[in-house]
């Protein structure tokens, strides 16, 4: 069963986006939806990174996206500032 909740997103426009969260009581994560896992190089055996695992409980990908909140909204009441740069054509 999904959890869904509602989210202000900046990128690329101001947009309100329903979205999945983990589960509270998933046994694996404890209601994080993930963990860390270090990995080594298989050369030397040392320290090589750092690996983010999702658990299976929750699904970060799945976004909708419901409506694009209007700029004079999201300036005053959220914050939002315009990028200095446009990435759509005509660039």
């Amino acid at each position: 069963m999904a959890r869904l909740r509602l989210q202000y997103a900046e990128s690329p426009r101001p947009v309100i986006e329903l979205t999945d969260t983990p589960n509270p009581k998933c046994p694996e994560c404890e209601g994080i939806g993930g963990w860390t896992e270090d990995y080594g190089d298989y050369d030397t055996g040392e320290y090589a990174g750092t690996e983010t695992v999702h658990c299976t409980c929750w699904d970060p990908w799945r976004i909708r996206r419901l409506l694009p909140v209007p700029r004079w909204i999201a300036r005053r009441w959220l914050g939002w500032t315009e990028p200095l740069y446009s990435a759509e054509p005509p660039f």
